[in-house]
């Protein structure tokens, strides 16, 4: 008995066309023996079900390799169609359609188009005079379904190839005007340019949405983008109804819808135009401050408005900025007040002197600045209103050690590579149960990553005396000396009654932060913070000892079970004011 053996060749055209020329002077050996073998052109890059997904209009080469057999045949199910040799990468698959053969064919090399979307099916069929065995790798049992039968001495052996194409993508989707549908556009519809003159116009005011909501079904895409040259957004994903706001005067054209299919399923993207014309009129909206209001890291304040602003000079008297920090208290002058260049709903305000981002800077507008919308409304007066203020990234640069990433196997640290507790850790050791312990989602808590640091206590013993040492800070990363906010992300179970917990620094000199989190909302992730000043440097070579811990001092009146999660550990600097 003889052995069946799969093989796997690259397409030319990744998951798009095989290119004939690859294959097109191989013919399989001639011998005298019997052997069942075939080939069948495909990524061998990827895994079985990547393989045989395939998009629709995908061509695949497909080889008998059988010796000895009686007979042969090739067949395919109605719809899709065998090609002729001879065509090249580039070429138009369908006009190497054979017309002389249907959906079978005797030829030991076989070039299929696929064109039916959904499951498909292409069967090889060779018999023998004498038995015939196979060895297939179970890698391919799904998708290649083989039998061997015996009736009257002929042996036949049958071998499915089962396909799984997915349809070319055709977008579907619809617009709506406050909740009120004005457009759909089914699979059926092709829009065009040359139809534009009868369009449908929708009038809306200036600053006001429509909603824009993928319906796409045809092809299983698994994305979408909308393209919307006139609104804001211009560009947005279609995973959730978008709705994009308009701000210009003047009629435009919608813009185009963009169906997509990405891996792991067969890649592909189609477009279509979205066959409506929006018509912005002047707003019946007074124009006012939107929110937004904030420092960037270069300390430009910016702010934005319920409209795009007109060009506009001289209005920076005719803003206030208090700037309040300890016992400083002033208004600093804006330098200059101008319209962002790559977004006109917002303005910018540079300052004379330099702010910090431990100030608190409030924004007012007196309305008497002359600035105008793009649909001839004046901004009207505001504030004083709050800024929000830049803060630069995590000085822990390294989320390993920060968020809990690297495991370690041992109970008295907690789990946690660079984490000590000591022996005090083990309640139950058995039983799994300990004060501290890295936990892995996505079953439990996660902030950031993959893990977090679970904290947990019993009835009888509520604030056990086990602290959670860190190691490892000073070791991934210098800290330079300064003041620091300090946050984590604490998740607090329903029922978990401590009041705060502590951390502590033994370099460059002791200190201790007390962390209120008795009014923290249980059962969600919170970011609580605190402060640290730092007054030198912290090396590696310093040995920093960071200590987490809830302490019975602190927690006065606590009993029963305490359960919570900590993890994404963050120092930000804060700048100092001079």
């Amino acid at each position: 008995m003889k052995n069946i053996k799969f093989l796997t060749l690259f397409f030319c055209l990744l998951a798009v066309l095989g290119c004939e020329e690859e294959y097109a002077e191989y013919n399989p050996p001639q011998d005298n023996f019997e052997d069942i073998s075939w080939l069948v052109g495909l990524n061998p890059n990827v895994g079985a079900d990547t393989q045989f997904s395939i998009n629709a209009e995908t061509q695949i080469s497909f080889f008998n390799l059988a010796q000895g057999a009686n007979s042969s045949k090739w067949i395919i199910e109605e719809g899709n169609k065998f090609l002729k040799e001879g065509f090249k990468t580039n070429d138009s698959l369908p006009l190497f359609i054979d017309p002389n053969l249907g959906t079978t064919s005797t030829n030991g090399k076989a070039y299929v188009l696929f064109r039916n979307a959904g499951d498909n099916k292409v069967t090889l069929i060779n018999t023998f005079d004498t038995p015939v065995t196979s060895n297939m790798s179970d890698t391919y049992k799904d998708h290649v379904i083989e039998s061997i039968t015996e009736e009257n001495g002929v042996y036949t052996y049958q071998v499915d190839f089962l396909f799984d194409v997915y349809a070319l993508l055709n977008p579907a989707f619809s617009v709506l005007k406050d909740d009120v549908e004005i457009l759909n556009v089914t699979e059926d519809d092709m829009p065009s340019l040359e139809d534009e003159a009868n369009w449908p116009v929708v009038e809306i005011e200036a600053a006001t949405s429509l909603t824009f909501v993928d319906n796409s079904v045809v092809g299983r895409p698994n994305g979408g983008t909308w393209f919307i040259p006139d609104g804001v957004p211009s560009r947005v994903g279609a995973a959730q109804p978008a709705n994009i706001n308009f701000y210009k005067l003047g009629t435009f054209n919608a813009g185009t819808f963009r169906s997509l299919r990405a891996a792991p399923l067969p890649t592909s993207n189609t477009e279509k135009l979205i066959p409506l014309k929006v018509k912005v009129i002047q707003s019946s909206q007074p124009f006012q401050f939107d929110g937004v209001l904030k420092e960037d890291e270069n300390e430009i304040i910016s702010f934005r408005v319920n409209g795009e602003v007109n060009d506009f000079s001289g209005a920076e008297s005719h803003f206030t900025v208090n700037v309040q920090n300890g016992a400083f208290n002033q208004d600093i002058p804006v330098a200059l007040a101008k319209v962002r260049e790559d977004n006109a709903i917002f303005i910018e305000l540079s300052l004379a002197q330099p702010i910090y981002n431990s100030d608190i800077i409030t924004v007012s507008y007196d309305g008497n600045g002359g600035l105008q919308s793009a649909d001839n409304r004046t901004l009207q007066a505001f504030g004083p209103e709050n800024v929000a203020m830049f803060f630069g990234g995590n000085v822990i640069p390294e989320k390993a050690h920060a968020s809990f990433e690297e495991p370690s196997g041992a109970a008295n640290r907690a789990f946690a590579l660079n984490y000590f507790t000591g022996n005090g850790n083990i309640i139950d050791g058995p039983n799994g149960l300990y004060v501290y312990e890295r936990v892995e989602g996505p079953n439990v808590p996660v902030s950031d990553g993959n893990a977090s640091m679970k904290y947990s206590t019993l009835a009888s013993n509520p604030i056990p005396n086990v602290n959670l040492w860190s190691f490892g800070l000073a070791r991934i990363q210098d800290i330079p000396a300064g003041t620091y906010k300090m946050t984590y992300d604490i998740f607090i179970e329903p029922g978990t009654t401590l009041k705060t917990f502590r951390t502590e620094f033994n370099k460059p000199e002791f200190s201790r932060q007390i962390w209120d989190i008795e009014n923290v909302e249980r059962g969600k992730w919170v970011t609580v913070e605190n402060q640290v000043v730092l007054n030198a440097d912290i090396t590696a070579a310093d040995n920093l000892r960071f200590t987490f811990r809830p302490h019975a001092l602190e927690n006065v009146g606590v009993t029963g079970p305490q359960l919570l999660y900590i993890d994404n550990l963050q120092f930000i600097e804060i700048e100092v004011r001079p």
